[in-house]
């Protein structure tokens, strides 16, 4: 063999090996970013854990600060992708809907609070809410007869 055929086999060799190692660094990176989504999980559990349900005749205001709270973190993590939204609906949607439904149905204040339970939900609240239910609304499954 002549050496322009040996560096031309060298040359398509180490371009082959270079698209496997290009191909293992993206699927190390997809990984790592999952891994990374599911971290936060943790804080936001945190987060959750303890809110009392909202009891319209009797507003306390650290549950409502709390829940509110709780909303605020939650819509953030859905809104900027920060955690995989399976996880976050499957494990939050439902006591997500529940305060938000029910902070969104209060015009009271809240004893020591300057503000509605109505007022209280954000833009950003909104928009996670819907979402959510966009993608509750994609998970039901239709069959046909």
């Amino acid at each position: 063999m002549t050496s322009e055929i040996m560096t031309i086999i060298f040359s398509v060799a180490a371009l082959l090996i270079s698209m496997v190692a290009v191909y293992f660094s993206g699927r190390a990176n997809n990984i790592n970013k999952n891994i990374f989504k599911r971290q936060g999980i943790i804080d936001l559990f945190m987060t959750w854990q303890g809110i009392s349900e909202i009891d319209s005749n009797n507003l306390i205001n650290p549950d409502i600060v709390k829940s509110a709270n709780a909303l605020a973190l939650t819509s953030t993590l859905w809104n900027h992708d920060v955690i995989d939204k399976n996880i976050l609906y499957q494990t939050y949607w439902e006591p997500f809907r529940n305060i938000y439904d029910k902070l969104n149905s209060l015009d009271s204040t809240p004893p020591g609070l300057k503000k509605t339970c109505k007022s209280m939900i954000s833009s950003d609240m909104t928009r996670a809410y819907q979402e959510m239910q966009k993608y509750e609304t994609s998970m039901v499954k239709i069959s046909k007869l």
